[in-house]
């Protein structure tokens, strides 16, 4: 391997790691509703965000919608009043992301790149007029840029696999409700919660035959019949 090839393979490394860390903060801020440091981790050239049932907000103005409420951050944001909701119902709302398996790909010129992760997230809030405790299950395709030396989301999207009771389980109830955001622009571009079937593609391609994934519903599950 020549110094250039060396170099080129260090940088690789380097770039695939930062974009893990920043996948890891975006959680960690996310747990926290620390919403105006989530908003500093997209890029000014945002594509759009996309969660669960929440529908597609396009643009940096999108994700501040998605975010937050009000004009210049000012207001309150909407996860803010949601965790003030849950707290002054029981002083005991929280929600845990944890990332697992992240697979990321930089592009052929060094400056985008897709990366996939499961993610499990643990929660507890009013639903439905009472308080429970949930579990919810997804995967991240996401997008990403490197301006000026540091890597950015250009593209969030989280694609809900179930969000069931703690207690009863996916089997039993593999959707609790729908959680709509106000003013999105598109209505979810994806959402095929289990049982449908549904496999949201692999951003990487197949590592020995170079092949691409589409969009595919696998099989029928008996409870979707």
């Amino acid at each position: 391997m020549t110094l250039e090839l060396l170099e080129a393979e260090v940088t690789r490394l380097e770039d695939m790691q930062e974009i893990e860390d920043l996948e890891k903060k975006y959680g960690y801020y996310f747990d926290t509703r620390r919403v105006k440091d989530v908003l500093d981790l997209f890029s000014e050239n945002t594509e759009s965000v996309e969660i669960e049932s929440h529908g597609q907000y396009l643009g940096k103005d999108g994700v501040r919608r998605m975010y937050m409420v009000g004009v210049g951050g000012e207001a309150e944001t909407a996860l803010k009043d949601i965790v003030a909701r849950r707290e002054k119902s029981s002083g005991a709302g929280f929600n845990v992301i944890t990332q697992l398996q992240g697979v990321v790909t930089i592009g052929s010129n060094g400056k985008t790149a897709k990366g996939r992760w499961q993610a499990w997230l643990a929660e507890s809030f009013p639903f439905a007029g009472t308080f429970g405790q949930y579990w919810l299950h997804g995967y991240y395709e996401n997008e990403f840029a490197k301006e000026n030396g540091t890597w950015l989301f250009t593209k969030l999207f989280w694609n809900t696999t179930f969000f069931t009771r703690y207690e009863t389980g996916w089997l039993v109830q593999p959707i609790v409700g729908f959680l709509p955001m106000p003013n999105p622009d598109n209505p979810p571009t994806a959402f095929h919660p289990y049982p449908s079937g549904y496999h949201f593609p692999y951003s990487f391609p197949h590592p020995v035959t170079g092949e691409v994934e589409v969009p595919v519903f696998r099989y029928v599950h008996p409870m979707a019949t």
